[in-house]
């Protein structure tokens, strides 16, 4: 997994739960560089204590996490990337081939998931997600946060779901004009 997975799940720790929590959870723990790529493994395990410190079930915190990671990590860190769109739609629709592409050739070991995303209408997109990490909570995380950071609201709704013995999760994600509010899912 990408080194700065391991980074931002830091920053979240001490923004959202504090440095005592982050202490607790990555004593032991080298320092994670966003230059490499470390075993799935080890975030899986940095998941599982956080979620134990927190109270958090592990899908609640991963969401979380990811809406942080999309928010606040990648867009302080990739504000270039951010500002090629205008709208959190169009970003989307480009994550796999100007995101993930080159995360592939730079860490091959990274292994970034498999998304396709393709629009459905003027105001949705699909997205196929395959990933054996299984990680679809904080995939729904990252799509939110994303909007956060364009100032807009989605609704997404999971059609499919690996946890649920599909083959991926693919989900269904509409945005509002800015004048409407759509219920959460």
């Amino acid at each position: 997994m990408h080194g700065l997975i391991f980074v931002s799940l830091r920053d979240y720790l001490v923004a959202e739960h504090g440095a005592t929590a982050e202490q607790d959870v990555m004593t032991g723990e080298p320092l994670y560089l966003v230059s490499e790529a470390y075993p799935d493994e080890r975030f899986i395990a940095l998941v599982d204590r956080a979620s134990a410190l927190t109270g958090l079930p592990r899908q609640t915190l991963l969401h979380d996490f990811g809406v942080f990671t999309a928010e606040k990590t990648f867009a302080r860190l990739y504000p270039a990337l951010f500002a090629l769109s205008p709208t959190a739609r169009t970003f989307l629709l480009t994550v796999e081939t100007s995101i993930h592409q080159v995360v592939r050739v730079a860490l091959p070991d990274a292994l970034p998931p498999e998304l396709d995303v393709s629009e459905t209408g003027e105001n949705a997109i699909s997205i196929t997600y395959t990933s054996s990490r299984r990680l679809c909570a904080m995939l729904r995380g990252l799509v939110e946060g994303t909007a956060r950071h364009y100032g807009e609201t989605v609704q997404i709704e999971e059609l499919a779901c690996m946890h649920r013995g599909d083959e991926a999760c693919v989900f269904e994600v509409r945005f509002a004009d800015r004048h409407e509010r759509p219920a959460a899912y």
